[in-house]
């Protein structure tokens, strides 16, 4: 049993993170930019880097995607958002705002 316990923690890692997953998203406190959804959802492929907008939110250009983290910006409404990889967790900002996301995977 401990050995299955120790492969577990070694190769948990590789298996949570799969090339490609849905993530589901909603609102941590309360709303604060009104243009913005109170959940949104998002296709990621980690292997070829891209994020599929499927509901809310705005679409961003990729300006960062790594290990860690992916960092957008949208141009025409000027907002930035970021999704910490590790915490599972969306942050949306512009010079007015900042609304963060607690956001769940979902294999694709």
């Amino acid at each position: 049993m401990k050995i299955i316990l120790l492969l577990l923690f070694i190769f948990s890692p590789f298996i949570a993170y799969s090339e490609e997953f849905k993530l589901i998203c909603e609102i941590k406190d309360k709303l604060n930019n009104k243009n913005l959804s109170y959940r949104f959802s998002k296709i990621i492929n980690s292997k070829q880097k891209t994020v599929e907008n499927i509901s809310g939110n705005y679409f961003d250009k990729i300006i960062v995607f790594n290990d860690r983290e992916i960092i957008m910006h949208n141009y025409i409404f000027n907002t930035s958002s970021s999704f910490n990889i590790k915490k599972d967790e969306w942050t949306s900002f512009n010079e007015n705002y900042i609304d963060t996301y607690t956001c769940k995977k979902k294999r694709y």
